[in-house]
């Protein structure tokens, strides 16, 4: 039976559904590691199938065909969502999500054998798809805080949920003129159909983006991390201590310099594996012990800046300190254990109209002078240090 003008130009929508499932796995051939994609490629796809068989009557039970459409229009949401949610490394409600897919086929399977209904089953089905989608967007809250890809995204997202609910009351008003076939062959489906490919582009191309931001930004992390201990890596840090000089509204900036101690010493008795455990896991006891806008990095081969914005010499003092004991106290099960590692610290504060360069040469010199006075010990400028800090030296 050959096809008709209307379904020619319906079979728009599949056919661009198509290509954005072969981008997605395309994109996904890429870079393996971000699943979601081939959830977003299944996605695609079976919307496809789904409309395709809706356009072309394939099956030609009508009954059979509403129940397959259906469930293959659901399953592309439910896979959608769960990509989505996925890439947002936020819950995916999936056991009352696929109930709810359930109990729409139920639904419509009654009000199409039992009690024939077409705006029923409109509503059962576009208002089941709306929830489905709106309960996957509370999860994407945080994208709201995101980069602009993200931004975008989440409220792409909620445009597309919230449209189901003008686009029912559409179909039905439109529907009440005639049956389902006339319907299918009338200016208002070639309309909605449109519509469909219309969003089906903007939210593909919108996932596309989030995909290729996020590869992106891995390639920066890679850039800028330094892989052993997850911190800034020398270039990374004094890019990112720029931004922070001169200090917003005159605030205090302070930078720590620390110097593990005898550290050649590690590698030569104990090996290189033994002297990277003790780098890594510093590391991650400095990561554990500074706020979120402090700028971390690893400058060295063993030694480390931490920049403080918003903080006087006392307080980066008291951060070294507890850096220095913690360290002191930390057993490493790559050493034997009477083998204690320490470091050395110097801490200042930033001077009026002083450049990044100078904060970090007058910070060197401090750590020098914390090493001269034999190691494992801070030295600091400035203001006198509380009673308690024992293992301190300020600078003469």
């Amino acid at each position: 039976m050959p096809l008709q003008t209307v379904q020619v130009l319906a079979l728009g929508n599949p056919a661009i559904a198509t290509l954005l499932s072969l981008c997605f796995l395309l994109a996904w051939s890429y870079e393996r590691a971000q699943r979601h994609l081939l959830m977003f490629c299944a996605s695609f796809l079976i919307y496809a199938l789904a409309a395709s068989a809706q356009i072309l009557q394939l099956p030609r039970d009508a009954g059979v065909n509403l129940l397959l459409s259906c469930a293959l229009y659901l399953g592309s949401t439910l896979l959608l969502l769960r990509g989505v949610v996925a890439r947002a490394d936020a819950q995916f409600d999936a056991v009352p999500l696929t109930t709810l897919a359930c109990l729409q086929l139920i639904a419509l399977a009654y009000f199409h054998y039992a009690d024939d209904q077409i705006a029923a089953r409109i509503y059962i089905l576009h208002g089941g798809i709306a929830v489905m989608l709106l309960t996957g967007v509370a999860r994407l809250g945080k994208l709201r805080l995101g980069a602009a890809v993200d931004r975008a995204l989440y409220w792409i997202l909620l445009a597309f949920a919230l449209s189901f609910v003008p686009r029912s009351a559409l179909t039905i008003t439109s529907a009440a003129s005639g049956n389902a076939d006339s319907l299918a062959h009338s200016p208002f489906w070639i309309a909605l159909q449109l519509s469909l490919v219309l969003f089906g582009i903007v939210l593909g191309l919108a996932l596309l983006a989030g995909a290729m931001s996020d590869v992106i930004d891995k390639l920066r992390e890679e850039r800028d991390t330094d892989p052993l201990t997850r911190l800034h890596n020398r270039r990374s840090f004094e890019v990112l201590a720029e931004r922070e000089i001169p200090p917003r509204q005159d605030q205090p900036l302070s930078v720590l310099l620390c110097d593990i101690d005898h550290f050649k010493h590690i590698n030569d008795t104990h090996g290189h594996v033994a002297g990277d455990t003790v780098l890594s896991e510093f590391g991650h006891l400095v990561l554990a012990s500074i706020r979120h806008r402090d700028i971390a990095g690893r400058i060295g081969g063993e030694e480390f800046a931490i920049l403080l914005p918003g903080t006087d010499v006392a307080s980066a003092l008291h951060l070294a300190e507890r850096l220095r004991h913690t360290l002191e106290t930390t057993a490493f099960e790559a050493l034997p254990g009477t083998c204690t590692v320490t470091a050395s610290f110097g801490v200042t504060a930033l001077a009026a109209g002083e450049s990044l360069d100078d904060l970090l040469t007058r910070a060197d010199m401090l750590l020098y002078t914390a090493k001269r006075e034999g190691r494992n010990c801070v030295a600091f400028e400035h203001n006198p240090p509380p009673a308690q800090l024992a293992n301190s030296r300020q600078a003469a």
